[in-house]
């Protein structure tokens, strides 16, 4: 077998090196060894995504005796570790720091899948996908002739699940919501024109509507300081459904704010390249799309014959 190791490009690394710069509570997700069947999953930053979204993937494996291994995309692994293995994930796995790993299974012609969080709401879902996420994933392109030809009680039903109890903003009226994003976001980064960061979105917006009310809201991460130039603008930290719901018009970029907007029936303007721009003339069939692709990990919803169909992982044993 061969003895190539994934490294980053500056192909000195080792585990200690990579690991030298991740913090420590990171560091020990990734030591774990496998001691049964195992599917490796290569993220940036377990102590995030595990216990929202992956610790509940690793207890439905457990169920077949398949551990969930997690690595960092630019450890040293050898060969033989992917060959032993169930299969690879990477989740968010379009950053330049997943480019050295792909770039190694590609040349092994080793498949790898990817998995992200998914809609409705995004903290109780995720999917899997063999060509990517956001608009390099297969429903980019995916016809969805393949949905039920009543797509109307699945829209209805998640709907009513989703603004279910919550009450409209009505701190401003005839508003347009505005939804910001983090800037470095890859979804941003990637597939839209706003790279240099949030604050150059908010002056492109207010420049569009200089006499609407505005209601902009941070992305509940970003803790930057931005400045608003129109009188009409105002800041919200208020839930984006409640926003949506008294909205006229929702204006983002790409945010997952927007394809909630459309679950609600509020106009979207769109200004970065999304699964909604891919499909601008059956937004409503996406979302039904996304609904019945995704699985909801409170739920534990998982079924190996949907997972096997969506990824490239080896679950025909447990079919």
């Amino acid at each position: 077998m061969s003895g190539k190791m994934v490294q980053s490009d500056a192909s000195s690394s080792d585990d200690s090196t990579v690991l030298a710069g991740v913090s420590a509570c990171n560091s020990a997700f990734y030591q774990t060894q496998p001691d049964q069947a195992y599917v490796v999953l290569f993220t940036l930053n377990p102590v995030e995504q595990v216990p929202i979204w992956l610790a509940a993937l690793a207890d439905w494996f457990g169920r077949y005796s398949i551990s969930l291994v997690y690595r960092h995309p630019l450890q040293s692994l050898p060969l033989e570790f992917f060959q032993r293995s169930l299969g690879t994930l990477l989740w968010s796995g379009s950053v330049p720091e997943f480019e050295p790993l792909k770039r190694f299974l590609q040349a092994n012609a080793l498949k790898f899948s990817f998995v992200e969080c998914g809609f409705f709401p995004q903290t109780q879902h995720v999917y899997f996908d063999r060509q990517g996420i956001n608009v390099d994933s297969s429903l980019a392109m995916d016809p969805l002739n393949w949905l039920p030809k009543d797509i109307g009680p699945i829209l209805r039903s998640k709907r009513h699940e989703f603004f279910r109890n919550v009450p409209t903003y009505s701190e401003q009226q005839d508003y347009i919501f505005v939804p910001l994003q983090l800037a470095q976001d890859s979804n941003v980064q990637l597939n839209s024109r706003f790279v240099n960061g949030m604050q150059e979105f908010i002056h492109y917006v207010e420049s569009l509507y200089p006499h609407d009310t505005l209601v902009f809201k941070r992305h509940p991460r970003d803790s930057s300081r931005y400045q608003l130039r129109s009188r009409g603008s105002h800041w919200s930290a208020d839930c984006s459904r409640a926003l949506i719901k008294g909205a006229k018009k929702v204006h983002g970029i790409n945010s997952t704010v927007l394809f909630e907007a459309e679950l609600y029936g509020t106009q979207t303007i769109i200004e970065g390249d999304c699964l909604l721009t891919r499909h601008a003339d059956k937004k409503s069939e996406l979302l039904s799309a996304l609904m019945l692709w995704q699985f909801d990990v409170q739920q534990q919803d998982f079924c190996v014959r949907k997972i096997a169909q969506r990824s490239y992982l080896a679950l025909e044993p447990y079919l």
